[in-house]
């Protein structure tokens, strides 16, 4: 009822202020009479009275919101200029219209969310500007605290700092405020706002990434605001208010179309079950030869070479003694997210997480000819991927994290492991042990490898020594080798 009050109000008014400056018999001040008879008969269509109220706006230079009621009188001797306005206005809100219709017909084909996501990236660029869309999802932890957490990014630039599962306590951000009046949230100099906030982790990360202005909605369903979306752009004032309402409408959409696909990809993922038996981490080939597999899972395992590789951060035990449990979680997260991309990118299956340590496996299930030298590969990535992590986690008062890696090559039982009630994919045998051990001698940023690895490997690796060196468990002393590259890859050593 306000609502529809306060329209007739400002309906009364502009036509009023029209009345004053153009011809009683103009066509405008009919329509804005004919839209303000619907209004008050209830019979009214928002979308046109919305379209002629914008024309009115266009034909009233400085029209101060619409409140001109006070203006000096404008003589109109052309009307071919707010004809031409109101035509890009409309040209405008029909590329509105058909951009949200296909993301529309995009949910009910029942793609998943993040293709519907990247389909509005590619899409409304030519609607509203942008360089980067992210969405955070609003979710409650395990101690009961309302967390922030981004579920998608994607940007025209690299690298992104602030990515998936990055996680903030709403009470605590400035989302709240958002969450709270259900109103979108324009920053259009990043840079002053970090100024005025200084601990806020996620404006730091921004405008690292080099983002200076933002537009941030609530994505609501049944009133209930269930996260927001991110519009950022590289330069500082790009955002106005004329934007807000397609923004809205962009919004509105997506929440729908949240709730929509979230319910397809349960359906989904739910024949996928049998990932669990190895782990969350598996590359897809694994979940194919364990479905394509006869008969149940039973308890064994089948001899089978491959290449372990065992990482660790230094030094992280003592460092962590002096961050509260939630930090040490947090940061930990950054650094093992991160290189469970990298070995999946290589083809690898992250056998185990010992704490701040990875334990991943090349040629189980799937055997390669390449298995050595993905492991390698993958190895000299993770430690030039650490630079990202620290990028990550910089203003938690932690030192730059560095990482030793140990890689080993030879025979293994590899099979399902456990018992009837638990059961898990894993690998046994010396090898592992000595990966682990190899691992131990290596400093942060470098690569050890057996006797063995670097024989698979001997042609297109790079050495930077080698060394005899009694392990702990071992007789007898073991050659390991410092392999900094192999192929294209090679690692980045940070300048002194």
């Amino acid at each position: 009822m306000a609502d529809r009050d306060a329209i007739i109000d400002h309906l009364q008014t502009e036509i009023a202020a029209l009345d004053s400056r153009l011809d009683t018999d103009n066509e405008l001040i009919r329509s804005l009479q004919e839209q303000l008879e619907a209004h008050k008969s209830r019979t009214s269509d928002n979308r046109r009275t919305q379209v002629y109220r914008r024309a009115a706006m266009d034909m009233i230079p400085d029209g101060d919101q619409l409140q001109f009621s006070n203006s000096a009188p404008v003589i109109i001797e052309d009307m071919g200029e707010a004809l031409v306005a109101l035509g890009g206005r409309l040209d405008h809100k029909f590329a509105e219209i058909k951009a949200l219709s296909e993301i529309t017909q995009r949910v009910n084909a029942g793609m998943f969310f993040d293709e519907v996501l990247n389909h509005v990236f590619e899409s409304f660029i030519a609607i509203i500007p942008y360089n980067r869309i992210g969405i955070a999802l609003i979710e409650e932890s395990k101690s009961g605290q309302t967390l922030v957490r981004a579920q998608w990014g994607r940007a025209d630039y690299a690298p992104i700092l602030l990515g998936k599962g990055y996680a903030a306590i709403l009470e605590r951000s400035s989302l709240q405020a958002i969450a709270d009046t259900q109103e979108p949230r324009i920053i259009n100099d990043l840079e002053d706002y970090l100024g005025a906030h200084e601990k806020s982790a996620s404006s730091r990360l921004m405008v690292r990434e080099g983002i200076r202005s933002s537009l941030t909605c609530p994505l609501v369903i049944k009133n209930e605001v269930t996260g927001f979306i991110f519009f950022s752009s590289l330069s500082a004032g790009e955002y106005r208010d004329q934007h807000m309402e397609l923004y809205a409408q962009i919004a509105g959409e997506l929440a729908l179309t949240l709730e929509k696909s979230r319910a397809y990809e349960d359906l989904y993922l739910r024949n996928e079950f049998i990932t669990k038996v190895f782990g969350q981490h598996v590359t897809n080939e694994v979940a194919a030869a364990a479905l394509s597999s006869d008969g149940p899972l039973t308890l064994g395992g089948e001899r089978r070479k491959v290449t372990v590789l065992m990482a660790d951060l230094r030094g992280f035990t003592p460092m962590s003694e002096k961050m509260s449990p939630e930090e040490v979680v947090d940061a930990l997260n950054v650094f093992l997210g991160s290189m469970t991309e990298v070995i999946m990118d290589h083809g690898g299956n992250i056998d185990n997480f010992i704490g701040d340590a990875i334990m991943a496996v090349f040629g189980v299930p799937i055997a390669k000819e390449d298995d050595t030298a993905r492991a390698v590969a993958c190895a000299i990535e993770m430690q030039n991927a650490m630079a990202m992590v620290n990028a990550k986690i910089e203003g938690r008062d932690l030192p730059d994290l560095t990482m030793g890696i140990g890689l080993s090559t030879g025979d293994v039982v590899a099979g399902n492991i456990g018992s009837e009630m638990r059961v898990k994919f894993s690998v046994i045998g010396a090898v592992v042990n000595l990966a682990a051990r190899i691992e131990g001698m290596a400093s942060g940023g470098q690569v050890f490898a057996s006797e063995a690895t670097l024989d698979d490997v001997r042609s297109e690796a790079r050495v930077a020594g080698s060394l005899n060196v009694q392990l702990k468990g071992l007789s007898a002393p073991v050659p390991i080798h410092e392999i900094t590259g192999i192929g294209d890859c090679e690692i980045v050593r940070a300048p002194e």
